[in-house]
């Protein structure tokens, strides 16, 4: 009964939490409509322009599924983790469903390990999970690689507008701190010896899930050191996946609002605007992502940034949705039995 009890204060807690979130997007959405910074009828680009809707399906399919699951599946590869690679973009697709299906509740990428370890039929759990870990650092990766290099390259161009230049004083930073970080994870320290696991291991107590969670990202990273051509190749999809997505934001933001922006100060600001939308707050970065876009527009000289946010993410919102086919047609077939809760406790530990 003890048992029962603490299972359901969890659930409760979580059913919480999620109507929580959820009000604060609501309340975050209503303010920008009330200060006429977003306007729903926006969304009217996929029917009134065609060519920008078939750009739109092309870009949804060929980028964050067709090489977000390469990506994956050289990790995969790496981690010497036998999947095919149909079989990781199927999984990428079902992942991605329950990320907008069941914020909050369960992680698509969790559902992503656990199928994979039965796949290897519970064996080379824990390199399935270190491929999860790095296949969302390698992405972060690819951001900081793309905009570091504009941070160098159109500095000059920012020079007269001091939150800019500080911007991309703290983009390169950034970027300088990635690459020392690989730096020290593939330098070769004997067993026992690395002193960053040795500081990292000692997990005060007022940061110990901090320092959890960056010990799981060191080791998975350090795990690679045998096999640096997966995870460099992965390195490279990250940098043309950010690469794209950065084009379709710019022609999101020509087609919608009719201004061109300078691809200096673009490339800048970007990378901010992404990275709030990380925030788990909702599915597709709903409610921050439009703040955020908005006043860093409104930074450069643009206006619609809540606009052209919210289309880009209401698109990714219904892509994610279509992974509900291939899920459906794993329960019919040998995937039937659903996730269990010890297969999920298992696959984050």
């Amino acid at each position: 009964m003890k048992h029962k009890g603490l299972v359901n204060r969890a659930i409760a807690k979580k059913i919480l939490a999620t109507i929580l979130k959820f009000g604060i997007v609501a309340i975050l959405i209503w303010w920008m409509i009330r200060g006429g910074r977003l306007n729903a009828s926006s969304m009217a680009i996929f029917f009134d322009n065609q060519l920008f809707l078939l750009i739109s399906i092309s870009f949804w399919i060929l980028v964050p599924v067709g090489l977000g699951s390469l990506r994956w599946f050289l990790l995969l590869r790496g981690a010497k983790v036998q999947v095919s690679y149909l079989r990781a973009l199927q999984l990428q697709l079902v992942g991605m469903f329950f990320n907008t299906a069941m914020p909050g509740a369960v992680s698509g990428d969790l559902v992503k390990a656990v199928y994979v370890v039965r796949d290897q039929r519970g064996q080379r759990r824990t390199a399935a999970a270190i491929a999860i870990i790095l296949d969302r650092v390698v992405g972060l990766m690819g951001l900081f690689t793309v905009a570091g290099v504009a941070s160098v390259v159109f500095l000059g161009n920012v020079t007269t507008n001091p939150v800019l230049l500080s911007m991309a004083y703290l983009v390169f930073l950034c970027w300088l701190g990635m690459l020392a970080f690989l730096g020290i994870v593939f330098f070769p320290h004997k067993t026992g010896r690395d002193p960053i696991e040795r500081f990292l291991v000692l997990k005060p107590r007022f940061v110990q899930r901090v320092f959890e969670a960056v010990l799981k990202v060191y080791r998975a990273l350090r795990s690679y050191r045998d096999h640096p051509r997966e995870l460099l190749a992965a390195w490279a999809i990250s940098v043309v996946i950010q690469s794209l997505g950065i084009a379709y934001y710019w022609y999101t933001t020509v087609e919608m609002t009719g201004q061109t922006p300078g691809i200096s100060e673009f490339l800048i600001v970007l990378p901010f605007g992404m990275i709030a939308t990380v925030i788990p707050i909702a599915p597709g970065g709903l409610g921050v992502g439009h703040v955020a876009f908005d006043k860093l527009f409104s930074l450069i000289g643009l206006a619609g940034g809540a606009n052209v946010f919210n289309v880009i993410a209401l698109g990714q919102l219904a892509l994610n949705l279509t992974g509900i086919v291939p899920y459906l047609l794993m329960r019919k077939g040998t995937d039937a039995v659903p996730v269990s809760d010890e297969e999920m406790r298992h696959a984050i530990s």
